[in-house]
């Protein structure tokens, strides 16, 4: 037994040197200090959304007496499902988590401003869902035909309710972390011209299929335009050289 113990406390002593060893050149120790540079400016954001997911769950299991306000008008019927844009439409979460990690890593100021204008519209959202109770009824829109993009939408319908849709979080969530984008890369024409590509196929998904009124849609820019002027424009107004 003791000449097992002693071989198992080789191997870990063996271990323990080695990783100390690896933890000591210069590159580990810098990638390791970025790692914690991002998740210490991300925390805020972090500690918010431990808050936010409950709340929103909660407030979408709320049936309001079965009082919600229907969001709808003579254009949502104009625009027809293309089936395609659930593509944009799924890489929003991709495109939220990986810009404001590489604003992060650019900018921890621009980073903490991106994800204040955030929780201020997710709360501000959160806020419109309990006063306001709405709802959609643009689904039964969805053509009868069989491909893997509706198949998409299908799953996607069956798992997300049509209410609390004002103002869209989709649009609102990916105009911010583009604006962060622009603050953080100014100099980096080609990133935010894909950015702006992509956030404005992502604004026109919800649309096309039929996940947002374009009343949602609108509603989401009005709120982003106060909210970005006031945190990023006017409370310590976010400097060129910060971004540089």
């Amino acid at each position: 037994m003791r000449s097992v113990y002693g071989r198992s406390h080789a191997v870990t002593l063996r271990i323990s040197l080695w990783m100390e060893l690896v933890l000591e050149t210069a590159e580990n120790k810098s990638l390791i200090k970025k790692i914690l540079y991002v998740v210490v400016t991300l925390l805020p954001m972090a500690i918010y959304m431990v808050v936010y997911m409950p709340t929103f769950f909660w407030v979408e299991g709320l049936d309001h007496g079965g009082n919600f306000h229907i969001i709808h008008t003579a254009i949502d019927d104009m625009i027809p499902v293309v089936e395609v844009f659930i593509i944009p439409y799924a890489l929003w979460l991709p495109y939220l988590c990986a810009g404001m990690i590489a604003i992060a890593i650019r900018s921890r100021r621009i980073s903490r401003k991106t994800s204040y204008m955030l929780m201020t519209g997710m709360t501000l959202f959160i806020i419109i869902s309990l006063v306001y109770p709405n709802m959609l009824e643009l689904r039964a829109a969805i053509p009868d035909r069989q491909n893997i993009f509706l198949d998409m939408i299908y799953y996607l319908h069956s798992i997300d309710t049509p209410t609390d849709v004002l103002p869209s979080l989709h649009v609102y969530d990916a105009l911010v972390v583009a604006a962060g984008m622009h603050l953080a890369f100014k100099e980096k024409k080609g990133l935010l011209i894909a950015s702006d590509i992509l956030v404005f196929l992502i604004v026109l998904s919800t649309m096309f299929i039929k996940q947002h009124s374009i009343i949602d849609v609108i509603s989401a820019i009005v709120m982003f335009i106060p909210v970005f002027i006031v945190i990023c424009l006017v409370i310590k107004p976010v400097k060129k050289e910060e971004a540089d």
